[in-house]
C-alpha cells in the first residue's frame, strides 16, 4: 500500500510540473474536407502574453494547382489556455483547389509583435506554423472539365459592344462577360475561353476581379471583355461560351451557355470619287507633290509632337504597369520580374508594398530563381495584390507623383527581394 501511495504521489507531482507549452501561433481548417474548386476556410491564431503591435505578415507558400489567400481583417480578443489569459489574433485564408486527394499546406513563416502587458517594450516574433492537410474531392462526373468552382449559386451575364448586326471586315466587336459566385473569390472564378473562328482575330481579355465581404458575405466577381476583330468578310459564328460549376447543396452539375452570334460580314466598300474638276484633275499630281514636300520639310517638327503626345497619353508609370499586367496574364515569371523592376523604378519613392504584394513578389521570384517548382507559375496572385495594393495608394495619393530613378535602399522590415 505505501508503495502505490509513493508512486501516485510520485505521478502527480511530474505530472503538475510538465506543464504543456502555449505554442506562438497555431493552423486550423473547420472542415478538412471539401470539393474541386470549394472555397476551404483556414484560420491562424497568433498567441501572446501581453497586447499585439504593429500588423502581422505571412509568406504565404506556392502550392501547386491550388491558390491560398488571405481574406477580412484579424479579429482580437482574448483566450484561456494552460490556466492563463492570452492575447489571440485570428487571420482567415480562403483555399482554392483544382487538385484531387489530399492537399498540403506546407509550414510557412508568420512575423508579428506584442508587448509584455499593455505598455511594456514591443518584441518581434517569427515562427512557423505545423503543415495542415485538406482533402480534396473530386464531384462525380466531372472529370473532363479542367477548370471546376464549386458554389451553391453562380450568375453569368454577358453586353455586347456594339451588338452584332451586320458588319464590315475590319469591324469590332466588345463581349464583356460578368461572373458573380457566393462564396468564392474572383481570382478562384473560370477565365473565359479565347477561341475565335477562322477570319476572327481575339485579342488578350481585359480581367478584373473584386470581392465583397461586407456582413459577413463572401461575394466574388470577374469581369472580362474578350475583343473580336472582324478579318475576312462572309458569315461567322462568334463561338458560344459555356460555364459549368458544381452545386455542393444539389450535389449536381450545373451550368450556364452564353449563345453564339451569327455575324455576316461584307466587304469593305470602295470608296467613290466626286466628279473632278479640271483644275483639280490637271494639277491633282502637282498637289500630291506639294503636301508630300511639306511633310518631308517638317518631317523633324511632326516626330517631336508625337512624341510629346505619346508620352503625355502614356507616361511611364502606366506603361510598367500595362507591361506587368501582360505578363501576370501569360504566366511568364520573367517578364513579370522585369515589368516589376520597370513599375519600381519610376513610382515614388515613399511607395511600399504591403505584406500580400510582397509575398506575391516572393512567389514570383521563387518561380524564377528558385529550383524547378512542380507546376507553372500563375501570374493571377500577383496582378491580384498588385491591384489591390495599387488601389489602395491612390486613395491616399501616395502615387500623385513619380520619380525616373529607382529605389536606392528599402526599409528593413518589408524585406523586399529583387
Amino acid at each position: 500500500m505505501r508503495v502505490v501511495v509513493l508512486i501516485l504521489l510520485l505521478t502527480a507531482f511530474l505530472g503538475g510540473g510538465a506543464r504543456a507549452e502555449v505554442p506562438p501561433v497555431s493552423i486550423t481548417a473547420p472542415e478538412s474536407e471539401a470539393w474541386t474548386g470549394e472555397r476551404v476556410r483556414v484560420f491562424v491564431e497568433l498567441r501572446a502574453n501581453g497586447s499585439f503591435s504593429g500588423s502581422a505578415s505571412f509568406d504565404l507558400p506556392e502550392i501547386p494547382g491550388t491558390l491560398l489567400i488571405k481574406v477580412g481583417n484579424p479579429v482580437v480578443g482574448t483566450k484561456e489556455m494552460d490556466g492563463e489569459s492570452w492575447f489571440v489574433q485570428t487571420h482567415e485564408f480562403a483555399l482554392f483547389s483544382q487538385k484531387t486527394g489530399t492537399v498540403t499546406i506546407p509550414p510557412f513563416a508568420v512575423r508579428f509583435g506584442s508587448r509584455d502587458g499593455f505598455t511594456g517594450p514591443g518584441k518581434e516574433v517569427t515562427v512557423k506554423t505545423e503543415a495542415l492537410p485538406v482533402k480534396i474531392q473530386r464531384p462525380p462526373g466531372s472529370e473532363g472539365i479542367p477548370f471546376l468552382v464549386t458554389t451553391e449559386k453562380l450568375t453569368v451575364e454577358e453586353t455586347w459592344d456594339p451588338v452584332p448586326g451586320a458588319a464590315t471586315v475590319g469591324d469590332v466587336f466588345r463581349r464583356t462577360i460578368i461572373q458573380k459566385a457566393e462564396g468564392l473569390t474572383g481570382m478562384a472564378l473560370l477565365p473565359a475561353p479565347t477561341v475565335a473562328p477562322d477570319g476572327v482575330r481575339i485579342y488578350e481579355p481585359r480581367v478584373e476581379t473584386s470581392d465583397n465581404t461586407q456582413r459577413g458575405a463572401f461575394m466574388g466577381e470577374r469581369r472580362e471583355t474578350l475583343t473580336y476583330l472582324l478579318q475576312e468578310d462572309g458569315s461567322i459564328t462568334l463561338p458560344e461560351l459555356t460555364y459549368t460549376w458544381w452545386n455542393p447543396e444539389k450535389e449536381s452539375l450545373e451550368s450556364k451557355t452564353l449563345p453564339a452570334v451569327a455575324v455576316q460580314v461584307v466587304p469593305v466598300p470602295f470608296l467613290v470619287e466626286p466628279a473632278a474638276t479640271g483644275w483639280f484633275r490637271a494639277n491633282g499630281v502637282v498637289l500630291a507633290v506639294l503636301v508630300v514636300g511639306l511633310v518631308v520639310f517638317l518631317r523633324q517638327r511632326i516626330a517631336t509632337v508625337f512624341q510629346k503626345a505619346w508620352r503625355i497619353l502614356n507616361p511611364p508609370e502606366r506603361v510598367a504597369v500595362r507591361h506587368l499586367r501582360r505578363a501576370c496574364h501569360r504566366n511568364d515569371p520573367a517578364a513579370a520580374c522585369e515589368s516589376w523592376n520597370e513599375w519600381r523604378s519610376v513610382v515614388a519613392r515613399d511607395v511600399h508594398p504591403d505584406a500580400e504584394l510582397r509575398t506575391a513578389v516572393l512567389a514570383m521570384n521563387r518561380a524564377l530563381f528558385g529550383p524547378v517548382a512542380e507546376c507553372a507559375w500563375e501570374g493571377r496572385a500577383l496582378w491580384y495584390a498588385f491591384s489591390k495594393s495599387r488601389h489602395a495608394a491612390r486613395s491616399v495619393g501616395v502615387l500623385s507623383s513619380t520619380s525616373a530613378l529607382p529605389f536606392l535602399n528599402y526599409p528593413n522590415n518589408n524585406r523586399w527581394i529583387s
